[in-house]
């Protein structure tokens, strides 16, 4: 019997406290991107505050200051729920393609044409682009095939710059499907095995290599996650067992952090969360509704709170003489924050959840004539 299948019965077939994670380090990204207010132009960094004077510096600092590496939370996340999802089901190379570009794709494409023309606008009449500047039609090329970040000759960050990780990310699930029959098989050992490849490919790696660096990165993340879920499906009723695990992870956190090895740091507290989050399905599912709702608008917040900021900054420019004072408010804050989550949800419920569908029902049509 496979190693995946131990124990599959007691494990949750929805982790509701994983889906508000998600959502959670959703808004985490975009409170660390709050410091965009305060550009002037995209290139003038001196016009950006110290974090601990933006508003509720006090409170939020972390989050002002390293807010971008929930991005990596986000990873052990997506190959945490990959494992959950795939180990125990059969799948197909065209399914699975199919799935995941349904779920991600239509978004990041309207988004990206939004942000083009949007920096279009910003250019002539303002004069100078909003946010991102490395907007030419190379870095488009790669941004319509997502390969901005899968391939090794990626630039600055450009157009709706957040997609750069999902772009990222893609290595690492073209490497899971094509090693799907390995880690059913072996779900721990297979999934530590490719983390650990995927590290050593990433420092060994040379300049110009054709994979990008932060797509090997991701892969050590992605595949860590995964580790997780095997952990979790074979250990999770054996509570000494996992509360050492856990404690484990931290002491290497902590170990990491005495020898300055912020990947090391990083590595082992996003997998010691994730375990931590998903042993709490255990004690309530209370969050059911919650969690989906913040799971359901994790991706969408995600792409949609940059190109809000660059409205907001474009009228700035336009009708009130290019301020950037409304950043220093406290009630800017929660302002964009509502903004962003309720704009979120209107794209997922209007646009995100309905086209994917149809998407999926036109690529499986499509599939099944040729076929």
């Amino acid at each position: 019997m496979p190693s995946s299948a131990r124990n599959t019965s007691r494990v949750p077939s929805y982790f509701g406290w994983i889906d508000a994670l998600r959502g959670v380090a959703a808004i985490c990204v975009v409170i660390f991107h709050y410091h965009h207010f305060y550009l002037a132009e995209y290139d003038v960094l001196a016009s950006v505050r110290a974090t601990a004077d933006f508003p509720y510096g006090a409170i939020l600092g972390v989050v002002y200051d390293l807010g971008e590496e929930a991005v990596r939370l986000f990873w052990v996340i997506s190959g945490f729920v990959f494992a959950h999802v795939y180990w125990s089901r059969d799948t197909t190379a065209r399914d699975f393609a199919i799935a995941r570009i349904a779920r991600l794709y239509p978004l990041h494409f309207v988004t990206l044409l939004f942000v083009a023309i949007l920096q279009i606008v910003s250019t002539t009449f303002a004069g100078h682009v909003q946010i991102f500047g490395n907007n030419d039609g190379w870095q488009f090329a790669q941004q319509v095939f997502l390969l901005n970040h899968v391939l090794g000759f990626a630039g600055e960050p450009s157009f709706n710059g957040p997609i750069w990780s999902v772009s990222a990310e893609l290595f690492a699930y073209a490497v899971f499907l094509a090693t799907l029959t390995l880690t059913k098989r072996n779900p721990l050992i297979g999934s530590l095995l490719l983390a650990v490849v995927s590290y050593v490919a990433l420092s060994l790696r040379p300049d110009g290599f054709v994979i990008g660096q932060w797509a090997l990165v991701c892969s050590v993340f992605f595949f860590a996650g995964s580790t997780c879920f095997a952990v979790y499906q074979q250990v999770h009723d054996k509570t000494a067992v996992m509360v050492a695990t856990i404690l484990a992870l931290l002491g290497v956190a902590w170990v990491g952090h005495v020898t300055d090895s912020n990947n090391t740091v990083l590595l082992s507290l996003c997998c010691a969360i994730v375990l931590i989050v998903a042993c709490m399905e255990k004690v309530t599912t209370h969050v059911r509704r919650g969690a989906r709702f913040l799971g359901d608008i994790s991706y969408s917040i995600y792409l949609v709170h940059v190109p809000i900021q660059m409205v907001i900054l474009l009228l700035a420019d336009l009708f009130f003489d290019a301020t950037r004072s409304f950043a220093d408010s406290y009630v800017t804050l929660p302002a964009y924050l509502i903004v962003s989550i309720w704009c979120a949800y209107v794209v997922n419920v209007r646009f995100e959840k309905p086209i994917g569908l149809w998407v999926r029902r036109r690529m499986r049509g499509a599939a099944n004539v040729t076929g």
